[in-house]
């Protein structure tokens, strides 16, 4: 899987997550997506994605996502 920092990925139990550093080992600090008062959950992954080297968890980053900004359109009166 290619990931890197800036990218937003979705872990195997659906929460997005910011990729939000690189260790100069290829470790992975990724920062979950969560809108709340709390400061957000973070955690490290290997540098394939897993959370564990050696059994599935669901933290594991299953897929790099496109996010799409989509642009304001003026609704104002007279549309």
């Amino acid at each position: 899987m290619n990931i890197k920092k800036g990218d937003v990925v979705k872990l195997r139990n659906g929460q997005l997550c910011d990729v939000a550093y690189e260790t100069q080992f290829g470790k992975w600090l990724l920062v979950e997506r969560t809108y709340t008062e709390e400061p957000p959950f973070t955690h490290w992954h290997n540098a394939d994605g897993s959370f564990y080297a050696d059994d599935v968890s669901p933290l594991d980053v299953i897929e790099v996502v496109d996010i799409v900004t989509l642009p304001i359109v003026n609704m104002g009166k007279g549309q």
